[in-house]
């Protein structure tokens, strides 16, 4: 898989949006659904980096209880929440 935008297919991304939580599910379809097209490339494989991350971490870091340890994640960490309060 290339990084280009092109590259993403959004419904297997779609599909990594649903996780063990429908609290995370709401969340990151909505942000996929209403975001994804207009990141940066980079930011793009941000989420998708996010996606790969244990549930239990991204509710943590969605819900400021800790930090990604990795600076790109908290990078779209931020945009999340950001979205989620404009909702």
């Amino acid at each position: 898989m290339t990084d280009t935008p092109e590259a993403y297919n959004l419904n297997l991304l779609a599909w990594r949006c649903r996780r063990g939580t429908k609290e995370l599910d709401t969340i990151l379809q909505g942000f996929l659904h209403a975001c994804f097209a207009d990141l940066t490339t980079a930011q793009q494989g941000q989420f998708v980096s996010l996606l790969e991350q244990a549930d239990p971490d991204i509710y943590d870091w969605l819900n400021d209880v800790a930090l990604p340890p990795d600076k790109s994640l908290q990078e779209i960490v931020s945009l999340i929440k950001s979205r989620e309060e404009l909702a």
